[in-house]
């Protein structure tokens, strides 16, 4: 049977190990519940999950539970939203594994070290092939015969007359990129996010997929532009509009900024209309959650400020602005205490380091931290 633990002090390292904040000698003591005092490794065969994210999971509730069996019943709730960051050996994982090598240790960063985006963009041709769009140029234009940057007449795609070829635009996180279709339409791309698109547009309508978010100003013409994401499909002729269709977020958001849509929700299995739409004018929002679409009156700058180089985080919750600036400094966010619960206000420069934005966001009472293990970073939010 295993020795009786102080819980509270577990606890409070589990809550520091899963945030990257454990001293060496906090560290220690944690590995020393797990490999001395617990009754058995634990351990969760990887062929049981389909996916590293699933496995670090099942693990997370064995330890919960562990934790649980080693004194009375308490519920630990504090430290329940972090990941955990767990070391991979063959197809078994133990807390054997948990002290990380030299090269897998978090280290704290000065704020000052995280840069904001910039152009950044992948172009996937209709035969796999990818091209690493260059970052000095901002966007690429599809013409008759080839694909250029904005601002260089050289080709840096070949496209054969007569021929449609599928073609993929895709921005990373901290990247964006813009793009004008061969009918002059203009989207701009938001980070994390990809736009499929044909070389040229033929036939009774103009059909786009997107994925992520994107600013359209589309091009006036008697043929219908459309722009499908998940569930949903926006139909226009001539305007100017944003949508951001995260599949990672449970609503997607079309914003009017001009002109006149329709926004109709499809049938996720057929991709026909599943009799379900609204016809937009400029200043309203359509959000489609699940199978319900919803029509707002709403602020467009605060929707649109992104592709001008800003945030505005005008009334919004600290997780919607988490999320964006997860998305364009390429950080995971966690929480220590409770979320903030409190309203964000203010307009900031996306061309600024993070350290400019959160200087701003400690006026709310909260305090921010950033680690670092290899390439990945965590903005630890403080709430106490």
């Amino acid at each position: 049977m295993a020795k009786q633990v102080d819980t509270v002090r577990l606890q409070e390292l589990a809550n520091k190990w899963l945030t990257g904040t454990l001293s060496k000698e906090e560290q220690q003591e944690f590995e020393h519940w797990f490999n001395e005092v617990s009754d058995a490794p634990i351990d969760v065969p990887s062929f049981h999950a389909q996916s590293e994210d699933e496995h670090k999971q099942q693990l997370y509730t064995r330890i919960l539970s562990r934790i649980d069996g080693e004194a009375p019943k308490r519920k630990i709730t504090r430290w329940l939203p972090y990941a955990a960051a767990i070391v991979l050996a063959g197809i078994a994982v133990t807390w054997s594994f948990l002290a990380p090598t030299p090269n897998d240790e978090w280290v704290t960063l000065d704020v000052q070290d995280v840069r904001p985006g910039g152009n950044k963009a992948t172009l996937t041709l209709a035969d796999g092939r990818t091209i690493d769009l260059s970052e000095a140029q901002s966007g690429i234009v599809v013409g008759d015969n080839g694909i250029t940057y904005q601002n260089q007449p050289e080709e840096i795609v070949n496209l054969k007359a007569g021929v449609v070829n599928p073609l993929a635009l895709s921005t990373p996180r901290g990247g964006t990129y813009q793009l004008t279709l061969s009918d002059g339409t203009v989207v701009w791309l938001n980070a994390a996010s990809t736009l499929t698109y044909p070389s040229r547009f033929i036939g009774d309508e103009r059909t786009v997929e997107l994925e992520g978010e994107g600013y359209f100003e589309v091009a006036k013409s008697t043929v219908p532009f459309k722009v499908k994401t998940l569930g949903q499909e926006v139909e226009v002729l001539g305007t100017a509009f944003n949508i951001s269709a995260y599949t990672n977020q449970p609503e997607t958001k079309t914003t009017l900024v001009e002109g006149r849509v329709k926004v109709t929700l499809l049938d996720p299995d057929s991709d026909r209309d599943a009799g379900s739409s609204r016809i937009l004018a400029p200043g309203q929002q359509a959000t489609k959650s699940g199978s319900v679409l919803a029509l707002h009156t709403v602020d467009t700058d605060s929707y649109t400020a992104w592709k001008n180089g800003y945030f505005n985080f005008d009334g919004l919750t600290p997780a919607a602005a988490f999320t964006q600036l997860e998305r364009w400094y390429d950080i995971e966010v966690v929480y220590q205490g409770k979320v903030p619960t409190m309203r964000f206000f203010g307009v900031f420069n996306r061309g600024k380091p993070l350290s400019s934005v959160l200087a701003m966001l400690k006026e709310s009472g909260l305090d921010f931290k950033i680690t670092q293990q290899g390439g990945k970073r965590k903005l630890l939010v403080i709430n106490e």
